[in-house]
């Protein structure tokens, strides 16, 4: 990807060709990704020799057009392919649309879902609640047609639906009362070779907030995946 930009008086070209692409899950809370923890997981990586991408998927943040998961995964899409090659690292429900996507070199899919069982309709009223105070998701109607909508679009991107990946890293904590633990072993199970496991010990939903976490998406990346693995940690 060649990106053009004015730095001082110059006129400047940066050719980025591998890139590891965060992806931030359903904001709870309002403003853009890179105002929150993500900004420090791109720089990690960026300081260690791969150029990290960070965005708003659509409807979020500082990105434009209403929500949607499909449009999540057309974003995602849209984006890799201006990469000759992609790492993907994705927390919560990024990571389930990072799955779903074919073509990367690596996932990284931390705190992820795996299928519709992670809905209740007390969850759902959560989130959409949540989303109408705080405006985190744009373009939100009444609530029957926006739980008619994240489940048929969830149904169709989640990790159960997609075909399965290889070179997968997935971690996920014990104590995750977003995301049950039993997701992530999911996504695992169901996962090719190399791939690994991390169970972390008393770990919550928030493990992106954690710099060891982060050590092991580029560990993953970085080093040479081979085999199958389970790993225990605690935090």
């Amino acid at each position: 990807m060649k990106i053009d930009i004015n730095i001082g008086r110059n006129f400047t070209r940066l050719n980025v060709d591998e890139v590891v692409i965060v992806c931030h899950g359903l904001p709870y809370e309002p403003g853009s990704a890179i105002e929150k923890s993500y900004d420090f997981i791109a720089e990690y990586f960026s300081k260690r020799g791969y150029p990290a991408l960070i965005f708003d998927f659509t409807g979020t943040g500082r990105s434009r057009g209403d929500f949607s998961l499909l449009k999540w995964y057309e974003d995602l899409e849209i984006i890799s392919e201006n990469f000759e090659r992609f790492h993907l690292v994705g927390f919560s429900m990024g990571g389930a649309v990072a799955y779903s996507l074919e073509g990367a070199e690596s996932y990284s899919i931390i705190s992820s879902p795996f299928d519709l069982s992670l809905f209740t309709e007390e969850s759902l009223r959560g989130i959409y609640s949540n989303a109408i105070l705080k405006r985190t998701l744009k373009g939100l109607r009444d609530y029957e047609i926006f739980r008619k909508r994240i489940l048929d679009e969830f149904e169709i991107i989640c990790p159960s639906s997609a075909p399965a990946k290889s070179d997968v890293l997935v971690v996920h904590g014990t104590e995750d009362d977003v995301v049950p633990f039993s997701h992530g072993v999911k996504i695992y199970e169901k996962s090719k070779a190399p791939k690994k496991f991390v169970k972390v010990e008393n770990g919550d939903h928030f493990l992106r907030k954690n710099r060891s976490i982060i050590g092991l998406a580029y560990r993953w990346i970085s080093e040479k995946r081979e085999g199958e693995s389970v790993e225990n940690i605690r935090i």
